[in-house]
């Protein structure tokens, strides 16, 4: 998969964005927050749900209600139930526990992985 920018406004404007760079996103009620490769933040004037809508196809999940994630940059899967992963910069991540098979399906689409039970 190439490159695939976004134009995202922030307080300083409309900034380009490469998604490959991107760990991931997290939302709270104050922010919207991108965290990238280099662990640099942008503050994003969009919310999560219109970010998700941005990166729809491009090897992101929602793990939760706070968090999206560039499938790309997961690191570990923890084996003891599969809720939590580490990504490349050793960021722990839950992910609902509803949503585990939902997960895996989405890493099968981003890289050619199979679960071992």
């Amino acid at each position: 998969m190439g490159n695939y920018n976004i134009y995202v406004p922030t307080e300083k404007g409309k900034m380009k964005i490469d998604c490959s760079k991107i760990l991931y996103i997290r939302t709270s009620l104050q922010f919207t927050r991108v965290t990238f490769e280099n662990n640099e933040k942008l503050e994003l004037l969009l919310t999560m749900n219109e970010i998700e809508h941005l990166l729809f196809g491009q090897g992101f999940f929602r793990f939760n209600n706070k968090y999206l994630v560039n499938l790309r940059h997961v690191e570990v899967i923890i084996p003891s139930d599969a809720s939590k992963v580490v990504l490349d910069n050793g960021q722990e991540i839950f992910v609902d526990y509803n949503k585990r098979q939902e997960l895996f399906e989405s890493l099968g689409k981003v890289y050619d992985v199979h679960e071992l039970v």
